[in-house]
């Protein structure tokens, strides 16, 4: 019984002394164990007036220094209303810079992944 004792007193002693890490530890598993959506999930949803919304990101896009005129196509997939793709065709597509700008951009305003955004050179 005394030993039991001791390992307790000895689990306890431990556990004061770390219970800031013990509690960051616990919040990590925690925070694991909850489900995820993905950012495809929650930001790409495509809007009901795509056409508008598109045309924003498109005059957003132009304004970008080098990219010159340009023309976005997105795309929906199928039976939903999420965006499945995006394409940027532009006069300074052959500019790695600007191509990395504009994936960036519309990244950040269809959510996106840079996968599945293509930025080429080309006349709009």
């Amino acid at each position: 019984m005394d030993r039991r004792r001791m390992t307790w007193e000895t689990l306890r002693a431990a556990a004061g002394k770390h219970r800031y890490a013990a509690a960051a530890a616990l919040l990590g598993v925690l925070l694991l164990l909850l489900p995820a959506g993905t950012r495809r999930e929650t930001a790409a949803a495509a809007p009901e007036s795509r056409p508008t919304v598109q045309g924003e990101i498109e005059a957003a896009l132009a304004a970008f220094d080098g990219a010159g005129r340009l023309r976005l196509v997105l795309t929906v997939e199928p039976g939903t209303e999420r965006w499945a793709g995006a394409v940027v065709v532009c006069e300074g597509g052959g500019s790695a810079a600007v191509r990395l700008e504009l994936t960036q951009a519309v990244a950040a305003l269809t959510g996106l992944p840079s996968d599945r955004i293509a930025v080429v050179k080309g006349r709009p």
